[in-house]
This record gives structure tokens, sequence and C-alpha cells, in this order.
């Protein structure tokens, strides 16, 4: 399905291949005492309200903690939501189809699914194929999901958005496999941040995930998480905020680190920034190639033992 909207590789069966979380032991059986904890809880109004309220001020005080980020603080109207995936249809409820959607070539296979799914009704072009003007939107992660870096053209782009008032969505998914990054949001284009623990823990089937904005822009997600509402999953949650609490936000980048770089020069690949990346750039791996010079390849399944490869 996914190959059939995108021309994205398959790469469910390739060791090296897709973008998972690593199941490593620590944070894994962290989550399963936590789960056995709380799976039995009973959630009232006011403690599902302050388990949210908690949730929020951690998650808000620990994903950016060891990166220089610069204006942050003004992000601070938050959602819960399921993952980021649900960020980003509300993103494209508000702006589709009365603006063209931009996107970079090896982006998240949700957007390129969009743009596929959508095109009678869809105006849509790549990033590098036309000029960013008046109308569009832009969707873009950070780290970017084909490299694991810091997008080079970020800056600029931001610029000319802030210039043309083209409203911006900042996927911020796999910032924890990473450390000490430089980032400005103070840029006005920016409506929305995202993220998720989806791929720094083993928590991708509990879909915890943030909205963060500057203003208030009141559309459901704004009315499922109102005060004593709180129509979201509160044991997610509750679950998010405790590993939050036990593990720094660059736990599992110091942890793996080394192993990276070991494998990145035994395979011949650039490291990436985030932690769980190596970078292609002499078309070993071009089987994976999702459109773009260079190409991804992803450690995980192999460090934990779901997948075998032999270096």
């Amino acid at each position: 399905m996914v190959a059939n909207y995108t021309n994205l590789p398959k790469t469910e069966g390739e060791p090296l291949g897709g973008a998972y979380g690593i199941y490593d032991p620590e944070t894994l059986n962290y989550r399963d005492l936590l789960i056995s904890q709380y799976s039995k809880s009973y959630f009232t109004p006011q403690n599902s309200e302050n388990i949210k309220n908690e949730f929020f001020e951690t998650y808000i005080n620990w994903m950016l903690k060891s990166h220089n980020v610069k204006g942050f603080e003004k992000f601070n109207k938050a959602c819960f939501t399921n993952g980021t995936r649900e960020s980003f249809e509300y993103f494209y409820l508000k702006h589709l189809p009365t603006k063209r959607l931009r996107l970079a070539k090896g982006e998240y296979f949700f957007h390129q699914m969009m743009k596929g799914i959508h095109k009678d009704y869809a105006k849509f072009s790549w990033l590098d194929e036309d000029p960013l003007k008046k109308g569009d939107f832009v969707l873009i992660s950070v780290p970017f999901s084909d490299t694991g870096n810091i997008p080079k053209f970020i800056n600029d782009m931001l610029s000319t958005c802030d210039e043309l008032k083209i409203p911006v969505m900042l996927d911020l998914a796999y910032i924890n496999l990473a450390k000490d990054l430089s980032l400005d949001l103070n840029y006005k284009c920016i409506e929305y941040i995202t993220s998720s623990l989806s791929k720094v823990f083993p928590l991708e089937f509990h879909r915890i995930g943030i909205r963060l904005q500057r203003e208030i822009f009141d559309d459901q997600l704004y009315v499922v998480n109102e005060p004593f509402h709180n129509y979201i999953n509160i044991f997610s949650a509750k679950l998010g905020l405790e590993m939050m609490k036990k593990f720094t936000p660059d736990f599992i980048f110091n942890k793996y680190r080394s192993k990276q770089i070991e494998f990145c020069q035994k395979l011949n690949l650039q490291a990436s920034d985030c932690v769980i990346f190596g970078i292609d750039h002499n078309n070993r791996f071009s089987h994976l190639n999702r459109g773009n010079k260079t190409t991804r390849v992803c450690f995980s399944r192999i460090w934990d033992g779901r997948m075998e490869y032999d270096l």
C-alpha cells in the first residue's frame, strides 16, 4: 500500500530498512513494568487532569534539554496526540485543499501518501522542484526523515516562509535520537511543532505524542484536551510520563553512539546525527533509496535482535 502511493521501497523485510526505534532492554523492561503497574488503574476526572498536565510540563522540559534551541519557550500551548500522525491530519484539514502542499523528497511516508491518495484535489510540489509561493504550506521533519540530520536549507526555507506567510509544521519525531543539535524556532511561520515517543522508546503501539503552538487554534484536538474533558488516552500519557521521568532525553543516543560509529565504519557509511541511522553515499544500499542522492539505513532491528545482518 505504501509503495503504491509513494514509490518508496518496501523495507519491512530488509534488515537495514525502515526507521525503527530500538527495543533496548532497559527501556523495554521498564515499559513492561509500568504496564503491569498501571494497566488496572482507575483514572478519575481529577487524576486524569493531573496526569495530562504533568505529561505536558514534563515533555516540554524534557524533549529539547540536550539541544541548543531558540524560541521554544513560546510554544507553550499543548495537546496530547496519538503519536505525530494525528497532528499531521489536523494540519492537513486546516490547509487542504485551498493551499499547495510542499514536501522534501525522502520525507516520511505518511505525507507522501497524502499527496498520492488525494492527488485529484491536493495541490502539490516537491520543495526542490518549484520556488515557495504564497498559498503554499510546508510540513517537514527536523531532523529530516531521510538523513536524520537537520536540513541544510531549513533556515533559508523558514525565512522565505516568513516573508510569504506560508504556514509550517515541524515534525520533531526524531529529535531524541540525536544530541547537541541547533535549531531556531523564532520564525513566525511555524504554526505547530509535533513530536512523539515512538522512536526513542519502545512505545510505538501506545501512540504517545504532543502538539505545541504559540496560540490556541480551537480545533478538535483542543476540544478533546480541554480541562476535565480529556477524551485522550490517559493510560498512554501516564506511560510516557513515567518513561520520561526514568530516562534522560539523550539516553538512547549516549548508549548507542559508539555502536553506530562502529557499524558505519564497517559498512563505509556516514554516521547520521540520529543514532539509529547511517547514510550511504556510495549506492551500496540503493535498493533502500527514498528519492535522494544518499540512502538512509537503520540499525535498530539488528542491534536489538529482531533482524540479522552479516557485517
